[in-house]
């Protein structure tokens, strides 16, 4: 609802969402309870997904979700990243040949992995402590296709995600 916060007559609606005011308009660029503090730094969701999404040629656009996680009396950031359907694991080399084919997936799966925590490192100075990869279209959205932050925490916590296996 409306409160009152100054002698001026000026009503202000707390809404919940971050913004700021040019040349007399309004862009809303994010919730305040979204924000990721690691460390006594803000940290904006939508910042890191972009980057996430930017690290891996494999990574969905809008598949991202970015959030901490206590652990250990620590906040810890978690990135949960849709991995496109081509993405496959090579080719095995041999079909008699498991050991191969295993060391490629597994080589596979490090360097989407790796790609993710450099960048974030690299451009937030942050790192990851944990990323998931998940199957496409599994991220939790809106009917308008907005990721909803909380309820991917909820299933993480719970283990409930679709997890991407190469």
């Amino acid at each position: 609802g409306k409160r009152e916060l100054s002698p001026n007559n000026r009503s202000f609606l707390r809404t919940g969402d971050l913004g700021f005011i040019k040349d007399g308009e309004l862009f809303v660029t994010g919730r305040l309870k979204d924000v990721i503090i690691i460390n006594g730094r803000n940290h904006y969701p939508q910042d890191i997904e972009w980057t996430v999404e930017q690290s891996h040629p494999f990574i969905r656009p809008g598949g991202t979700a970015s959030f901490a996680v206590e652990t250990e009396g620590e906040e810890k950031l978690v990135v949960v990243a849709e991995v496109e359907r081509s993405y496959r694991r090579p080719q095995k080399m041999d079909v008699d040949s498991t050991a191969v084919s295993s060391a490629a997936d597994v080589t596979h799966s490090k360097e989407l992995l790796r790609s993710i925590r450099q960048a974030v490192a690299k451009e937030h100075d942050l790192l990851v402590h944990t990323v998931l990869p998940i199957k496409p279209g599994s991220l939790p959205k809106t009917s308008s296709g907005k990721v909803q932050r909380h309820a991917c925490k909820r299933d993480f916590m719970a283990q409930t995600l679709k997890v991407w296996e190469s």
